[in-house]
């Protein structure tokens, strides 16, 4: 009974450690949500720190990282947007991770949320899919030495008719 019981735990903790921070789910949800409401769901519940800010032509970009306990490194920039004609904000979320396993990890999620895979193909440097449904346009780069990637989830104008 005890050797069951410690292997249980030994499996939860190692399944623990290398866990990703951050969903699929998480990076679309956040891409809807104003700076400061990002900066507060990444900072309060999913332990990132903010890095620095940038201002750039009037926009403020927030670079926020954290760092794994395996000692890799996930950042995520908020505050890239652009505003249409009509007042809307249409909002980029940008993740990128030291670890390929949190990438590939991603690639599922993204087909398991019933997301329609547009393109798999490759550059010089990266694996590259697209993804996208009515609401979201996503671009997950791999890199092809398994050192890092990255993924950006772009909001889209969504026209519906009353």
């Amino acid at each position: 009974m005890k050797r069951t019981l410690l292997i249980a735990l030994l499996l939860f903790c190692g399944a623990t450690l290398f866990a990703q921070s951050i969903t699929i789910n998480d990076l679309a949800n956040i891409s809807n949500l104003s700076n400061a409401e990002a900066h507060n769901y990444l900072t309060l519940g999913k332990k990132f720190k903010r890095q620095y800010l940038q201002d750039v032509n009037g926009n403020s970009i927030e670079h926020l990282n954290r760092i794994g306990p395996d000692n890799k490194e996930e950042t995520i920039v908020i505050g890239v947007n652009s505003k249409l004609s009509s007042g809307a904000i249409l909002r980029t979320v940008t993740y990128t991770t030291s670890t390929p396993q949190h990438i590939i990890n991603l690639i599922g999620q993204a087909k398991h949320m019933g997301l329609i895979m547009k393109l798999h193909g490759s550059d010089i440097k990266n694996d590259i899919y697209l993804f996208d449904n009515d609401f979201f346009h996503i671009v997950i780069f791999l890199n092809h030495d398994n050192i890092s990637g990255s993924v950006e989830v772009h909001q889209k104008e969504y026209l519906g008719f009353d």
